[in-house]
């Protein structure tokens, strides 16, 4: 089974660094390693890996659990100590941890059984960068209702409704069309507000006239989409129509530019060329894209500061924007999965800026 084959390679990646166990408390990596869904355990990853877990969670675990051994009887305040009495125990060898998932709290208890644990920051993570078949299959659903909810979108955008109303249209369609939840707020930024990267909907209401940017991300099977699309409420200015070409431009040229062995920030300076040949790239603050998977944004970063070389089956986003006070924002996003030649995309309507 997966788990199992995720589990094996977690363990000797970590082998390489000396390390005998595993502490692991980052949620997504727990499911990613054995398929458990709670919102609180530990899994202690070794040759006899053990999920620990509060009495809340003890038997969704043993169900879902995929081949692991589950303790999950303790009250909820006892879930530390319960791992720290775990490990005295076991004697598990040398331990390796992820700092950045630590608290200070958690990080001393597990000092305190152990001499020196080893830091593993971003092995789990750098291992999941790479799809498995089951992964693409989710990632792929969840793209497939995300272009749903571009399709429904200009039955709900006009002069007059609140972008907070879009966004309440958007979460009933998705979880109407299967989706779990929102990976993050959705954002649907109009009018000046279009010009703020990460515009959450607010309670402007659009006028005929306004740029419209809507950034939608259901989750299917606990894995995301991502999708960016820019529409206009009526006619749009001939300098807004122009960083809007300028960026459908830099998409393309981007996703031509991605596959397997060429390096992430190369991607990007791809995106950045086209925009600086508009003089435009003052204007985009961001990075190109990033990974997805369990999360919202993982490695490898399309960004001027990631050499990380694009492996098969990575998937990652494409979403160059450009900012301009006084003339609006517009960003165009989609997904592709890397392959030994260029790209597969997963998410391909139409971005061309769309006039209602």
């Amino acid at each position: 089974m997966e788990h199992l084959r995720r589990r094996k390679a977690a363990l000797a990646a970590a082998a390489e660094l000396g390390v005998d166990t595993l502490v692991v408390n980052k949620l997504t990596n727990i499911r990613y390693l054995t398929g458990f869904t709670g919102t609180a355990g530990v899994l202690l990853l070794s040759a006899e890996p053990l999920l620990v877990v509060d009495f809340r969670y003890g038997a969704q675990a043993r169900e879902q659990a995929d081949g692991i051994a589950v303790d999950g009887d303790c009250a909820p305040p006892q879930l530390w100590p319960t791992v720290r009495r775990i490990l005295a125990d076991r004697r598990p060898g040398r331990l390796g941890v992820d700092p950045r998932n630590l608290t200070a709290e958690q990080y001393l208890a597990l000092a305190g059984v152990v001499d020196g644990p080893v830091d593993t920051t971003g092995l789990l993570e750098r291992l999941r960068a790479v799809k498995d078949a089951d992964e693409v299959a989710a990632l792929t659903d969840a793209a497939d209702l995300a272009e749903e909810l571009v399709r429904r979108l200009p039955e709900w955008l006009r002069p007059g409704r609140a972008e907070n109303e879009i966004a309440g249209e958007i979460e009933y369609a998705q979880r109407h069309l299967g989706a779990e939840r929102s990976a993050a707020p959705i954002l649907v930024s109009s009018g000046e507000r279009s010009v703020l990267p990460h515009g959450a909907a607010s309670g402007r209401v659009m006028r005929a006239g306004d740029p419209v940017v809507v950034d939608m991300s259901p989750v299917v099977r606990g894995y995301r989409a991502d999708i960016t699309r820019t529409f206009h409420l009526g006619p749009a200015p001939a300098e807004y129509r122009r960083l809007h070409d300028a960026v459908v431009e830099a998409h393309g040229r981007a996703m031509a530019a991605v596959r397997a062995g060429v390096r992430a920030s190369a991607v990007d300076a791809v995106a950045r060329t086209v925009l600086a040949g508009h003089g435009l790239d003052g204007y985009f603050k961001h990075s190109l894209g990033h990974g997805i998977g369990l999360d919202q944004h993982e490695p490898p970063l399309l960004s001027p500061y990631d050499d990380t070389v694009l492996r098969t089956g990575m998937v990652v986003m494409i979403e160059p924007g450009v900012y301009v006070p006084g003339v609006g924002g517009t960003r165009i996003e989609d997904a592709v999965v890397v392959t030994d030649t260029g790209c597969t995309p997963l998410t391909s309507s139409d971005p061309a800026l769309r006039v209602l």
